[in-house]
């Protein structure tokens, strides 16, 4: 047999058994190496939260991939070019997509509720096609995860974000001349 040969047998059999491709680098390196995340590599760039993805305690992100960012209705350069006031919600939506830990369809089982690096619960499940992320306005996995030095990466179909409750507490009042929603004020889950 040949040596060429003998690597594709290798490579068959390590992607039938289910393992992930892996990467050397941190998260952040894989994401940069990988065409299909230049536009999250741009966002994470211009908003400072880099040293999220190369800091060295496992995490698991849940990257939108390009054809997610070009899904967005309006698109996405005001979170590659975000006014001065907005950064701070750019960042926090690119902290929510972070969990701590290796999460694997093994590792969620039928679900489990775990708190993000923007410190909000989200619910990961699996099934047959993959992981799912958050609820109504989560994201599906859409492409084998990746294994990076410091985690895993998961490839998502859209732009996961935070989902807001309506609330009744009237103590909880908006700033001086915003008017609430209607039904009470936006308050996030698990406050």
């Amino acid at each position: 047999m040949s040596a060429k040969f003998k690597t594709f047998l290798a490579a068959t059999a390590f992607l039938a058994a289910g393992a992930m491709p892996a990467f050397a680098g941190t998260i952040y390196d894989a994401l940069k190496a990988d065409p299909q995340f230049s536009t999250l590599v741009q966002i994470i760039d211009a908003n400072g939260v880099k040293y999220q993805y190369t800091a060295q305690s496992p995490r698991t992100v849940f990257a939108p991939t390009n054809a997610a960012f070009d899904a967005i209705k309006g698109g996405y350069d005001d979170l590659i070019h975000p006014a001065a006031n907005d950064r701070n919600n750019v960042q926090a939506l690119m902290l929510y997509e972070i969990v701590p830990g290796r999460i694997t369809p093994a590792s969620v089982g039928s679900g489990v509720t775990i708190n993000t690096f923007q410190k909000d619960p989200v619910t990961i499940t699996s099934s047959a096609s993959g992981l799912h992320f958050g609820g109504e306005f989560g994201a599906n996995q859409s492409g084998p995860a990746i294994e990076a030095s410091n985690g895993i990466i998961v490839p998502v179909s859209t732009l996961p974000t935070p989902v807001f409750s309506q609330s009744d507490d009237s103590s909880a009042l908006p700033p001086s001349g915003e008017t609430p929603p209607s039904g009470g004020t936006l308050k996030a889950p698990g406050q």
